[in-house]
C-alpha cells in the first residue's frame, strides 16, 4: 500500500498515445470497481484516461517523466485543465528562462488550458445525451482553432466562431475576452502584459466554459 495516499485508486500515468475512447470510459469503470475492494495502480502510456476526471471517479495520478541526464521525475498531476494552469505559473516564476520565453510559452500554456476545458465540455455534455465517442472525437479532431473549440463549448456548433468573443465578453467579462484574444496571439508573438493577470483570467474562463 502505499500510505501517503487517500485513495485506493491510483494512476501512475505518462501520456503518451490514446485508445479507442469507448474503452477507456469502460476500463475506467472498471478500475473504479475493482477499486472499491482493494488498492489499483495502473501503469499506462494512455493520455485518454483523463476521463476519470469527466467520470468523477476519485484517483491519484502521478506522471513520470524522463529529463536530462536520464534523471527520472515523478510528480502529483491535477486534472488536465489546470495542470496547463500550474504548469503556466511554473514558467511565469522561473527566473532562469531567457528573456522573452515565458512571454511566448505562458500564452501557449493558458490556450492550451482553455482548449481542454472546451474539449471536456463538450465530451460530458454530448457523451452524457448519447452521442458516439468516435463521433465525438471526429468533432474535436477537426476543430482547428480554440475558437472552434470555444463554439462547440458555447453553442454546440463548431461554425458559429464569431459568436464566441461577444458570449464571453457577455458571461464572464470583457476581461476574460481580452485574455481569449491574448492567449491566441501571445502563443505566436508573445505576450508583454503582466503574466500573472493573463494566467488568472484565462483560467476563470477556462473554469467557465469547462461548466458549459
Amino acid at each position: 500500500m502505499l500510505p501517503d495516499s487517500p485513495f485506493r485508486f491510483i494512476v501512475i500515468d505518462d501520456p503518451v498515445q490514446a485508445m479507442d475512447p469507448a474503452r477507456v470510459d469502460g476500463l475506467a469503470r472498471v478500475f473504479a470497481q475493482i477499486s472499491g475492494t482493494r488498492q489499483l495502480i495502473v501503469f499506462t502510456h494512455d493520455d485518454r484516461l483523463p476521463a476519470l476526471h469527466r467520470l468523477q471517479i476519485p484517483h491519484t495520478a502521478l506522471q513520470v517523466t524522463r529529463r536530462a541526464g536520464s534523471i527520472v521525475e515523478v510528480r502529483r498531476t491535477v486534472d488536465p485543465v489546470n495542470q496547463y494552469f500550474l504548469d503556466a505559473r511554473a514558467v511565469e516564476k522561473d527566473d532562469s528562462l531567457p528573456d522573452g520565453v515565458a512571454a511566448r510559452v505562458v500564452p501557449g500554456l493558458c490556450r492550451l488550458g482553455i482548449e481542454a476545458a472546451c474539449m471536456e465540455a463538450v465530451r460530458r455534455r454530448r457523451i452524457g445525451r448519447g452521442d458516439a465517442h468516435q463521433a465525438v472525437e471526429r468533432e474535436l479532431a477537426g476543430a482547428k482553432s480554440t475558437t472552434t473549440l470555444a463554439a462547440l463549448a458555447l453553442f454546440d456548433d463548431g461554425s458559429l466562431g464569431g459568436k464566441v468573443l461577444g458570449e464571453i465578453n457577455k458571461r464572464w467579462g470583457k476581461a476574460a475576452g481580452d485574455a481569449f484574444q491574448d492567449v491566441k496571439a501571445g502563443t505566436h508573438k508573445g505576450f508583454h502584459g503582466n503574466l500573472v493577470s493573463l494566467i488568472d483570467e484565462a483560467q476563470r474562463l477556462a473554469a467557465g466554459l469547462r461548466e458549459q
